[in-house]
């Protein structure tokens, strides 16, 4: 369990997690059993058996995806009345609190890979309520490659290093944005400056997906998550980026130890955009399609609580390694909705934590759940009447490139000029077939985008000596 201060306790409620074991004071056993003091050393040892056995055992397969990242703890609470949207116990008035845990992530990642790298950084928070828990996955950018999750283990092949050497090859990233219109939205948002930043305290974090919450009423709202850094939001150019992966690769984790290390608290306030279902009727876009974002101004970002994270783990491996997030961790009154993205997610990542964790992972002490069952899973699907033909079929109201156009459109004349920089240093060292796609998905976007990574694009190659 944990306190209110997203501490770990035992069961007596009095101790911390520790890392590690106690050190022996038996000098014999940092030695192996040898016949006479150089050896051999005998098969019959069981204590060397179980030590080594017990090291090779005590790794874990990595994370398929978001597999470099960083923890810390603290707590959420109310600033807003949700009463009116939803039922969820820790939302119906101000000023109520629950321990969290957080992990911030990279969504393309190794161990080895640099903090500033051009990457999703993911932000992963279980509020433990009273109610059970609560898992709210975001990433630090709104939006997604693709609109349906049938997608995604092709998505992050492209996104993987080569399977004949190992080594990162631009061709498979820039394919992924040839073979999939719809992910030009994100080749917006994440080839600006937005997709490098250098501090976890100052990144929003998006829910991407579309939820819904239902009030006591029955009624039923469709619902995006917002964090907002109250540090504010910070983000860096390319030449930092990589200045920095070779001075610290590991900055933004180690400035996020070492922040809250000094006593200094790492806040988010949590807002939500709230639209009514019937609404989807009336706009030109499909509002779950993973690849959008709503107006705000149409759709205002609504208060409802502040995040403190003022605690650092003290065993990594057992309090953020072995967290296992599910979007299907909800509680009453929090919902999935139809998102073709969300819906796929809900089911595959408990059977992704068994193969990580074993089938026994929700009862390692960070995951577990007093008085969890099957039962206590929560899904949309109560008091919903579906009908229609079943199919496999794009979305009535694809839409892949508007949404894109206005990003770019946002963007100051330096941000536009960085923009183009990324995408043409990255472009041109994909093959020509790849490169005429996506300089069309561009042209779609803005011609004389287009046209200012083309000539980016051949300046690149004549500086290259191609």
């Amino acid at each position: 369990m944990y306190n209110n201060s997203g501490l770990f306790q035992s069961d007596e409620g009095n101790t911390r997690c520790a890392a590690g074991g106690q050190k022996t004071d038996n000098s014999d056993a940092s030695h192996s059993q040898t016949v006479g003091a150089r050896g051999p050393v005998l098969v019959q040892d069981t204590v060397l058996h179980e030590t080594l056995e017990t090291f090779v055992s005590s790794t874990k397969p990595p994370r398929r995806i978001h597999a470099k990242g960083y923890g810390a703890f603290g707590y959420f609470y109310s600033t807003h009345s949700m009463k009116e949207y939803t039922k969820a116990g820790f939302l119906q008035a101000p000023n109520q609190q629950v321990p969290v845990a957080v992990r911030f992530s990279l969504a393309s990642s190794n161990q080895g890979t640099p903090d500033t790298s051009r990457n999703v950084r993911g932000f992963s928070t279980r509020f433990y309520t009273d109610e059970g828990f609560f898992d709210l996955l975001c990433n630090h950018l709104p939006v997604f490659f693709v609109r349906d999750a049938i997608r995604i283990p092709d998505v992050i092949s492209h996104m993987s290093p080569s399977p004949v050497n190992n080594l990162t090859e631009p061709e498979r990233l820039w394919s992924l944005f040839a073979k999939y219109p719809e992910a030009t939205n994100m080749l917006i948002w994440l080839f600006s400056d937005y997709g490098t930043v250098k501090s976890l305290r100052h990144i929003p974090g998006y829910s991407v997906n579309t939820y819904v919450w239902r009030n006591a009423q029955g009624i039923r709202r469709y619902v995006k998550y917002h964090w907002c850094p109250v540090a504010g939001a910070q983000y860096i150019d390319q030449q930092e980026a990589q200045w920095l992966a070779c001075q610290d690769p590991d900055i933004a984790g180690r400035d996020l130890y070492n922040t809250i290390a000094k006593g200094e608290a790492v806040e988010y306030e949590l807002q939500v955009q709230l639209m009514n279902p019937e609404d989807e009727r009336m706009l030109p876009f499909d509002p779950l399609d993973a690849t959008k974002v709503w107006d705000v101004t149409r759709y205002p970002l609504l208060p409802v609580g502040r995040m403190v994270l003022n605690c650092n783990p003290d065993d990594y491996s057992e309090q953020v390694d072995k967290l296992a997030f599910n979007p299907a961790n909800l509680v009453p009154g929090l919902e999935f909705s139809d998102d073709k993205v969300l819906q796929g997610r809900t089911f595959i990542y408990s059977d992704a934590q068994r193969h990580r964790l074993g089938p026994d992972y929700r009862n390692t002490p960070i995951n577990k759940q007093p008085n969890w069952s099957p039962a206590s899973m929560v899904s949309s699907g109560n008091g919903r009447y579906v009908a229609g033909e079943i199919m496999r079929s794009e979305i009535p109201n694809p839409d892949d490139f508007t949404q894109a156009t206005q990003r770019y459109e946002s963007f100051s004349a330096a941000e536009k000029k960085n923009l183009v920089n990324n995408i043409a240093s990255g472009l041109a060292d994909a093959q020509p077939n790849t490169q005429c796609i996506v300089l069309w998905h561009l042209e779609q976007v803005s011609p004389a985008l287009a046209e200012m990574v083309r000539n980016q694009m051949y300046l690149h190659e004549s500086a290259m000596g191609r």
